[in-house]
């Protein structure tokens, strides 16, 4: 017997005079009074408080909610998983693969998001600088690619050019187009610095479109800094303007060398005095006539070659033929 059925049997021996045991038998009362004195409370009924129903509903909501939540956001964290990797892999795509329109597509995206002016210009700079990336690339591997691919690529970077030119033709430079004239002004030279670099891989005829747009771009580039530095007599502008025509001086002189001697030093005074427009201009004209003066000389050089060369053709049938008169 344990210890429980013995306290139990003794409740019971205290219990054998209760008045309840009588005619009016109380089983309820007894059975009450024997778990109290067995230590078996009595479990009343709860009382909440405003605090515990507004904790209960609130978990209630939460819980709910955060099913279709966390549904969600898994949806949404695998499609901007799979947007990252085709982005990432477009950002080496090529013209004519696959995912290229996917980078163009977020190109556009990023330029409709630009906030600034300068953001823009960045942005425009950039945008080329990749065209050009992928043309010099698409040129290395012409032998993998299809003619119209390559062709593809240099089209795609004519166009980003035009863009800017398009963006570059004003009357009254304002400030957009003066950040964009500065940014792509520090680029152009490395433009055609790249593609001088891919003579051996594209037809000259595409080089030389593509060249001619570069210089196009650059005239329009000084163009628009000199009308801002007039409109506005600022440093920074006077800046891009010397270092632009310090570029451009030195490009003449390694291309005429003492030729250009009387012609820089024109270009230099007129700098000091601040006639940015005539000191390029002075160049420009000095560039046009020196490029004349080549075609003439070559022209005249090659006529002169065919003359001797039909001359020289002309001797050597008559001396074949008084050969064979005296062999005769």
């Amino acid at each position: 017997m344990d210890q429980i059925d013995r306290r139990i049997i003794k409740s019971f021996k205290q219990l054998k005079n209760e008045p309840a045991f009588g005619s009016n038998l109380d089983v309820q009362k007894i059975h009450q009074k024997a778990l109290r004195q067995n230590g078996f409370g009595f479990q009343k009924e709860p009382h909440y408080s405003w605090r515990d129903y507004a904790e209960f509903y609130v978990y209630e909501l939460t819980h709910h909610l955060m099913r279709p939540l966390s549904a969600g956001f898994a949806v949404f964290f695998f499609a901007i998983s799979g947007w990252l990797s085709v982005a990432n892999v477009s950002a080496h795509a090529l013209p004519g693969d696959t995912f290229y329109p996917v980078k163009i597509g977020m190109e556009k995206a990023q330029l409709a998001l630009a906030f600034t002016s300068q953001q823009r210009a960045n942005l425009k700079v950039e945008f080329a600088s990749r065209r050009l990336e992928e043309m010099v690339q698409i040129a290395s591997l012409v032998e993998h690619r299809q003619p119209a691919e390559v062709q593809l690529a240099v089209n795609r970077f004519k166009d980003e050019v035009t863009n800017i030119q398009e963006e570059l033709q004003v009357e009254e430079a304002s400030d957009s187009q003066t950040e964009l004239a500065k940014t792509v002004g520090r680029k152009v030279n490395v433009y055609s610095s790249t593609v001088a670099s891919t003579t051996s891989e594209l037809p000259d005829e595409v080089l030389g479109e593509v060249e001619d747009l570069l210089e196009e771009t650059k005239d329009q580039v000084v163009e628009v800094i000199i009308t801002a530095h007039e409109q506005e007599q600022d440093e920074e502008s006077a800046y891009e303007l010397d270092a632009a025509l310090q570029t451009e001086i030195i490009s003449i002189q390694s291309l005429y060398d003492a030729d250009s001697e009387m012609v820089v030093e024109t270009a230099q005074a007129l700098r000091i005095e601040g006639s940015y427009r005539r000191a390029f201009q002075v160049l420009k004209d000095f560039s046009y006539n020196q490029e004349i003066l080549l075609k003439e000389e070559t022209q005249t050089t090659e006529e002169t070659t065919q003359v001797e060369t039909e001359t020289s053709t002309e001797q050597t049938v008559e001396q074949t033929q008084e050969t064979q008169s005296a062999q005769d």
